[in-house]
């Protein structure tokens, strides 16, 4: 009877200690602090091309399947924790965003991704690339203190809501026919270059009938009668 009591007290010891243990890993976690951004949010929310009101944006481009995302997935949350306390503090710093470019692939082609997991500061209107090493001091050096001025940094491109009539015709020229004059000069130069000299010939021979055609200076008309 007292090791019945004994092992039940043990047990309710244990069941409580798990319960604490997992508690305040749920306390510690809490919501993360990276936003999440869609085709649709994007713009509204970070105010790219204009670099308005909103701030420093520091986002991933990342694909749920990319073993480098994955590992690079708590050092994002830490980054955007961190930073998180820095603007408590007062400091301006960037905020921390990420886009499934398997999912928004408008984005990915919009700002030229062509790897996972890319690293992009938007700011002021300018776009910079981040290339160095993914550990959390790095990432938080080169983003904090707008130390990632001192890079190259390109204008950030625009999307489709923010592109003139004329940017739009030639978004349109440049997916489209442009490509299509690409595909036929790459595949088919020859019927290229022979439809070019036929034409070139049709017009020398054009030229010959209708110089032909004319009357010449001296013939064609009666002499006057002495």
């Amino acid at each position: 009877m007292v090791n019945r009591s004994r092992n039940g007290a043990l047990c309710l010891c244990a069941m409580t200690l798990l319960h604490v243990v997992f508690a305040d890993d749920v306390i510690e976690t809490g919501p993360s602090k990276v936003k999440v951004l869609t085709d649709s949010s994007f713009e509204h929310d970070t105010q790219s091309v204009t670099g308005a009101t909103t701030g420093d944006w520091f986002v991933e481009f990342y694909a749920p399947w990319c073993g480098h995302c994955k590992r690079l997935e708590d050092t994002w949350e830490q980054l955007a924790n961190k930073l998180g306390e820095d603007k408590e503090s007062g400091s301006v710093t960037p905020i921390i965003a990420k886009v499934d470019g398997t999912i928004e692939k408008g984005l990915t082609e919009r700002f030229g991704v062509g790897g996972f997991p890319t690293l992009l500061m938007f700011s002021k209107g300018s776009m910079y690339t981040y290339e160095s090493e993914r550990d959390l001091d790095t990432l938080y050096a080169w983003c904090s203190n707008g130390t990632f001025r001192k890079g190259h940094g390109v204008a950030v491109p625009k999307g489709w809501d923010q592109m003139t009539p004329i940017d739009k015709a030639a978004l349109v020229f440049e997916k489209t026919i442009k490509k299509d004059m690409e595909q036929i000069w790459n595949f088919h130069k020859a019927a290229f270059f022979v439809a070019l000299g036929l034409a070139f010939l049709l017009g020398l021979l054009l030229g010959a009938i209708m110089c032909a055609g004319k009357p010449g200076k001296g013939g064609g008309g009666k002499s006057k009668a002495s």
